[in-house]
């Protein structure tokens, strides 16, 4: 289970605004003030979930295991957390927007960038979270 504090949070926030709205201009969706709130709305809601159910940060440690003590590792375990993370919320956000009807279609067409833009925002959140860790120390 993740130890919560204001930076997971604000981090799982961040996530939900890019991904959902990265979904929704990949799909040619109307950035619309209802269905845009909506879908930050659920993406936030889908990563905490997962963050309850999946110990994620446990299983991107598990499988950077081949790179400790390196400075890549962290990197890896960004992307093995971010997969899980982009994957449930992608999926998430395609079963509702399609309701069932060809939503695998549409997550597919989408998921591999939204993987990539995750990422980039992940490891964006981890620079910033480790700096001011470390200031705060």
């Amino acid at each position: 289970m993740t130890k919560w504090n204001l930076g997971v949070i604000l981090c799982d926030l961040v996530l939900a605004l890019v991904i959902n709205t990265s979904a929704m201009l990949l799909s040619g969706a109307a950035i619309e003030p209802a269905p845009w709130y909506t879908g930050v709305a659920c993406a936030f809601f889908t990563n905490v979930v997962v963050q309850l159910v999946v110990p994620v940060p446990r299983i991107g440690q598990a499988l950077s295991w081949p790179l400790e003590g390196r400075g890549a590792r962290p990197i890896l375990a960004v992307f093995v957390e971010n997969l899980i993370f982009v994957t449930c919320i992608s999926l998430t956000m395609a079963l509702l927007q399609t309701q069932g009807q060809g939503f695998l279609e549409a997550w597919i067409q989408t998921y591999v960038y939204l993987v990539l833009i995750g990422y980039v925002t992940s490891l964006i959140l981890y620079a910033i979270t480790a700096r001011v860790g470390k200031s705060s120390e």
